[in-house]
């Protein structure tokens, strides 16, 4: 059995707060996301509750976690947790894409959407400064 990424959209997002600072291990930052929408053919349009995030960045590469909250056009709720890989300093000067893999949970009842408490889905992430906002290429693994 062969697995594939189908594309899903495009998903966005920006965060208005954070804090970092220097951690013990590695480079340490907490965000709040306040504005964001994934769209694609299945939800229509999604927009974003609420959701934070955090990263870890090392020398090498950072660590982004992300927890947040959507609801679909037809008032459906769900939400995503994701973890994003990528070498920070390029990636903040718009040089190099973050990866992103995750899942979504939603209510199982939703017999149009249940399918996605199954699979995973993986995204390739870019950020622009003015305004910032990061935005992925979605895919889901089929």
């Amino acid at each position: 059995m062969a697995l594939a990424l189908q594309p899903f959209g495009t998903y966005r997002v920006s965060s208005d707060l954070s804090s970092q600072n220097p951690g013990p291990v590695a480079f340490r930052s907490a965000s709040r996301l306040h504005d964001g929408n994934w769209t694609n053919d299945l939800f229509g349009t999604a927009t974003l509750l609420f959701g934070m995030g955090g990263y870890l960045q090392g020398d090498h590469g950072a660590h982004i976690q992300i927890r947040a909250a959507f609801e679909i056009e037809d008032g459906t709720r769900f939400f995503i947790e994701y973890i994003s890989r990528g070498e920070m300093k390029s990636h903040a000067a718009g040089q190099t894409p973050v990866i992103l893999t995750g899942q979504i949970d939603i209510d199982p009842a939703h017999e149009k959407y249940a399918w996605l408490n199954h699979t995973q889905v993986a995204g390739r992430g870019m950020l622009t400064l003015n305004p910032v906002i990061q935005t992925y290429e979605m895919y889901v693994l089929r």
